[in-house]
């Protein structure tokens, strides 16, 4: 990287952790930060799952790290930060990627799907803000957090989201006003907007089954017309995380960075 790209997007010495729940985006997320100089900890409950992605980063184990970590419980997050605390004594960066989706009708709904999906994609949320700002502000060097939510809290994309759209909301309410809450003490808090990105959520089991059974989703987001761009991938989430945890975002806080493929001009 060259002298003027360097002061941008170089991240040297920093503790970043990157959490999810099944291994979407932080496969992605997790090795661009890495290479733009983090010490890099995945936390995830799929304990295989991260650390054949850490080894893969980096074999020696030296800058990449994987913590097997229930993102759902209060124990397993403070244990999670208790590690950091211990090995790093701080936290410079925080990426939850983690979501689940259900896809279904309102009236069909039941209130375990809605406490699912309020669970993980917000309750867990919560946790992991909280115990990173704990730690953030312990050691006074200010931070970065950054959610990765969905496109869909702007604009319906699919039929059968209300309890998606809810628990992803949320999500960019409560970083606005931990953005508010903590922007003098230098910890900026953003969210990432992504619309038709693969793998970037987890099914439900329940819309696992109904799709195998030979379901489909339906929606304005399913017409390719509405998508002038195409499908996205998991660098395009990558590459906007990195543009807000790095320099080149030092100056954006309580913000949405959408990544729709043209879905909301169309």
């Amino acid at each position: 990287m060259n002298d003027l790209l360097a002061p941008l997007f170089r991240i040297d010495g920093k503790v970043a952790v990157v959490s999810d729940s099944g291994a979407c985006p932080s496969i992605d997320v997790a090795p661009v930060l890495a290479a733009a100089g983090a010490r890099v900890c995945i936390a995830d409950r799929d304990a295989a799952a991260i650390s054949a992605l850490a080894q893969k980063v980096d074999p020696s184990g030296g800058t990449v790290t994987a913590i097997p970590t229930d993102i759902e419980s209060e124990e397993s997050v403070s244990a999670l930060f208790a590690a950091l605390r211990t090995r790093f004594g701080r936290l410079d960066i925080l990426v939850n990627c983690a979501g689940v989706v259900a896809n279904q009708p309102l009236a069909q709904t039941t209130l375990e799907q809605f406490d699912a999906l309020q669970s993980l994609n917000q309750r867990s949320t919560f946790l992991l803000m909280r115990e990173g700002v704990r730690l953030m502000l312990e050691a006074g060097n200010g931070g970065r957090i950054v959610n990765v939510t969905t496109m869909g809290t702007l604009h319906p994309a699919l039929k059968g989201n209300a309890a998606y759209a809810c628990s992803r909301a949320g999500v960019t309410a409560m970083t606005r006003a931990i953005a508010h809450d903590h922007v003098r003490d230098r910890i900026l808090c953003n969210v990432v907007l992504p619309g038709a990105v693969r793998n970037k959520t987890r099914f439900h089991a329940t819309l696992e089954a109904r799709l195998a059974a030979g379901g489909t989703l339906e929606g304005p987001g399913t017409d390719a017309n509405r998508l002038p761009l195409g499908m996205g991938n998991g660098r395009d989430i990558a590459a906007a995380v990195l543009y807000l945890v790095g320099p080149s975002g030092g100056y954006i806080t309580g913000q949405s960075l959408t990544l729709d493929g043209g879905f909301l001009i169309t």
